[in-house]
């Protein structure tokens, strides 16, 4: 049988001295070394971890107090996972117990089992336990003592925070250290279990929430839409849940559930899901297109009307223009006609008005013949002789 993974948790703590005891316990009951990032504790955190060195805790680190800094303490956890001597790295918090999925299995054996399945990385399924009363006191085994507990919020749905050792780069900052990152990664489909104990008590809450993490938080990993976990409580309210707002735990149940609605499935559904939408889309894009089709036809058919009616109307100015194109014909016709009788009657004119002039001239001939025989027989004797009868005979006509 193959030896037992190498197995490290790397754990962030500030000011969880009533659970940090009962967390290390388990995880070193376990085979899990762990090694401890404090980030200021002003209680005795650091006094309940004592017990533990040299007996699976095998480093403590305390951390700049002065500014708290998610991103410094994952950065710090990624230079840790890859200086410290193991096979396996989880990214813990100190108010959570890890188990595997399967009864009776425990979390190294799990992993044993991943690694062997060709398998290099865990996912959770986080359940939140929640006071239902204030009887929590340190020394207690949260396990114990709380009962009731809510599915994990949307924004810790993924929890790939359990990873073997890797040879190359680990990216845990992007995620705010909820998921592991590095290439070549193979997801076991099987959620392991994630059980969290964030708030024990209404002393706890008013003293974690309100005092010792909200005006720690850095506003620019505020702003990067980090420590939202606290979004939605009011100052004053209570922290104790009734038990007919949470769920029983049941572990079998739990299991199952785990069995049940594991990693591929949930990627059916996320994919039954997408095409769903996907169909809703096309439905909708075919009814768009039956109604765009629909006006598509109104509009052809319109067309055609307007269509058939710019025929006709096309067909009678043809014929208009036929018609047209006969009668500019026939007065081209009637153009060239005319404008051979003007040609025959400029030279018909041309002819009489040589005839004419040699008309005037034979005229003026004959008249200057005449004249000149007037004048000749104006200065006769005989017309001087002639006066008196002519004068009578003017007087006579006359009277």
């Amino acid at each position: 049988m193959p030896r037992a993974p190498i197995v490290t948790a790397i754990i962030a703590a500030y000011n969880e001295e009533d659970i940090i005891g009962p967390v290390i316990a388990d995880l070193v009951s376990q085979g899990i070394r762990v090694y401890l990032l404090d980030h200021g504790s002003t209680d005795g955190t650091l006094a309940e971890t004592k017990r533990f060195r040299r007996r699976g805790l095998i480093g403590v680190e305390r951390l700049n107090a002065e500014e708290f800094s998610l991103e410094r303490i994952i950065r710090r956890k990624e230079m840790l996972a890859a200086e410290l001597a193991t096979d396996w790295v989880i990214n813990a918090d100190a108010d959570e117990f890890r188990e595997s999925p399967w009864p009776g299995v425990g979390f190294v054996d799990g992993l044993r089992e991943v690694d062997r399945l060709g398998y290099n990385a865990v996912d959770f399924a986080v359940v939140n336990f929640m006071p239902v009363h204030d009887a929590f006191r340190k020394g207690d085994d949260p396990r114990e003592v709380f009962r009731f507990y809510e599915p994990g919020a949307a924004y810790d749905r993924l929890q790939v925070r359990c990873w073997k050792k890797q040879p190359g780069p680990l990216d845990l900052v992007s995620t705010a250290g909820h998921e592991a990152r590095f290439e070549g990664r193979r997801i076991f489909p099987l959620r392991f279990l994630l059980r969290h104990y964030p708030i024990r008590g209404q002393a706890h809450g008013e003293r974690k929430v309100w005092r010792e993490r909200l005006p720690r938080f850095a506003p620019e990993e505020r702003a990067r839409g980090w420590h939202v976990q606290y979004d939605g409580l009011q100052e004053g309210g209570s922290f104790l849940r009734p038990p007919s707002s949470l769920i029983p735990y049941d572990p079998w149940a739990t299991r199952l559930e785990l069995v049940l609605r594991h990693r591929g499935v949930e990627a059916l559904e996320e994919d039954l899901s997408d095409r769903g939408k996907e169909l809703a889309t096309t439905r909708s894009e075919l009814a768009a297109t039956a109604e765009t089709l629909a006006s598509a036809r109104e509009f052809s058919t319109r067309l055609e009307g307007e269509l058939g009616a710019a025929r006709a109307a096309f067909e009678a100015e043809r014929d208009g223009l036929h018609r047209a194109q006969a009668e500019r014909d026939g007065l081209r016709l009637e153009r060239d006609r005319l404008a051979h009788d003007l040609l025959q009657w400029r030279g018909e004119a041309a002819r009489l008005r040589e005839e004419l002039l040699s008309t005037r001239e034979t005229s003026e001939r004959r008249l200057s013949l005449v004249q000149h025989r007037l004048d000749a027989v104006i200065r006769s004797r005989i017309w001087r002789w002639t006066a008196p009868v002519r004068a009578l005979l003017d007087a006579v006509f006359r009277g």
